[in-house]
């Protein structure tokens, strides 16, 4: 590899292998799968599937069912064989042999008969394949929870989409977790303030649930799901799902089994999720919000500044004019930074702050020899001011462009 840095070339030699598992053992499941043993399962991957995939998926689960265990206070028991098909195709050849219909899903779990496990699809992005395998492993946790008692579409995948978002919190890369979770709490909210919210009967059934084909039936019905579970273990506990699933897997009805947990008969639980859900506000995101309506200010206070500092440029002016408006800049510049230095940024905004006032700080700088330049009419300030263009861009760029991000990570508008 060639690097070049400042016009110098330095040359760096890497050597690049594959990661190579002693794994020998062929099975045919619709395609040829190689079986690798973990600790306790095993992993059968086919053609296409990296092996330090298979090594990351084995850890990554394994680390799952340690923080789940913490999560619902209960020990997790077996772990289910995994089955990595490399793309969509082999997935099909897989699923037909399984005897699923495979419809939208990239995974499925199968909790008995001659093939139980996880089944899904490995040729998708690095965190959406952790994401995808945590989630059906918590099918798997919930499923034996409920003593094989058929759950409510809306718990079992509700749940599953809860721990599947805490667990990634917890974990690598958590901001594409963190988008992925906003945009479903932002989806469910509209559909409450809109009154087109799914009711709770109509995402009762599995079958049901899995028949629907359209995209935006199909992310609402997940969303929903996500905050009904949120709703339940944020109001009444945090081991209220796993409590609702266990007495449900006593052969209790589901009317039944969330007054015990609750208190509450279906239709008033439901009433009070959609009144809870048109007011949910994430603790986290409105304080941040708040912050950065602030922020948003006094950049839009700084970029008409530097409008103003072009069309100063632009215009013929005496030596007075020139020095007055520079100095107005200074000043506006001044009142700009203090009014920064009041804000209180929230934790996950702190580096935003400081990146925005050592910015202000240094534009500060910049007008400030620009204006000694024009009162002493001496061209060694206004180099030195031409000299910092280049970083206050730079800076420029960096600060807007972390705003952005954070505005799209936690999604909230411009």
């Amino acid at each position: 590899m060639d690097i070049n840095i400042g016009g110098s070339i330095y040359t760096a030699a890497y050597t690049v292998e594959s990661l190579t598992l002693r794994d020998f053992e062929k099975v045919s499941l619709g395609t040829l799968l190689t079986k690798h043993e973990a600790q306790g399962f095993n992993v059968y991957y086919s053609d296409l599937v990296p092996t330090a995939l298979v090594a990351d998926l084995q850890e990554h689960l394994s680390d799952t069912v340690l923080l789940l265990e913490r999560r619902i206070q209960c020990a997790m028991g077996s772990v289910p064989d995994v089955y990595l098909p490399g793309n969509r195709e082999l997935m099909n050849l897989v699923s037909t042999v399984t005897g699923i219909n495979l419809g939208f899903e990239d995974g499925y779990y199968i909790n008995g008969g001659q093939l139980p496990g996880i089944f899904m699809r490995t040729d998708l992005q690095g965190t959406e394949v952790r994401r995808l395998l945590t989630h059906e492993y918590i099918h798997h946790v919930f499923d034996g929870l409920a003593n094989d008692e058929i759950l409510p579409a809306w718990l079992t995948e509700g749940l599953s989409k809860y721990y599947e978002f805490d667990t990634a919190l917890s974990g690598p890369r958590s901001d594409a977790t963190r988008l992925r979770q906003f945009t479903s709490t932002d989806l469910a909210r509209a559909a409450a303030r809109s009154d087109s919210l799914f009711s709770l009967a109509a995402l009762d059934n599995q079958n049901d649930w899995n028949s629907r084909t359209d995209q935006d039936e199909l992310a609402l019905q997940y969303a929903e799901a996500y905050m009904a579970v949120r709703f339940l273990i944020e109001t009444y506990g945090p081991l209220a799902g796993k409590d609702l699933v266990e007495v449900i897997g006593l052969g209790t009805s589901l009317s039944e089994s969330l007054e015990t947990v609750t208190g509450l008969d279906i239709g008033v639980f439901e009433s009070q999720f959609n009144r809870w859900l048109e007011r949910w506000e994430d603790p986290e995101r409105a304080p941040l919000s708040d912050y950065l309506i602030e922020l948003d200010a006094i950049l839009a206070k700084e970029t008409a500044n530097s409008e103003q500092r072009a069309e100063n440029l632009g215009t013929s002016m005496t030596r007075q004019e020139s020095i007055s408006s520079s100095a107005a800049l200074v000043q506006s510049t001044e009142e700009l930074v203090a009014a920064l230095q009041l804000l209180s940024p929230p934790e996950r905004a702190r580096e935003l702050q400081q990146q925005a006032e050592d910015h202000l700080g240094r534009v500060l700088e910049w007008l400030s020899l620009e204006l000694q330049a024009s009162q002493t009419q001496d061209n060694v300030p206004l180099r030195a001011a031409n000299a910092m263009i280049p970083e206050l861009s730079a800076r420029d760029f960096t600060l807007k462009r972390n705003l952005s991000n954070l505005k799209f990570i936690f999604n909230i508008p411009d």
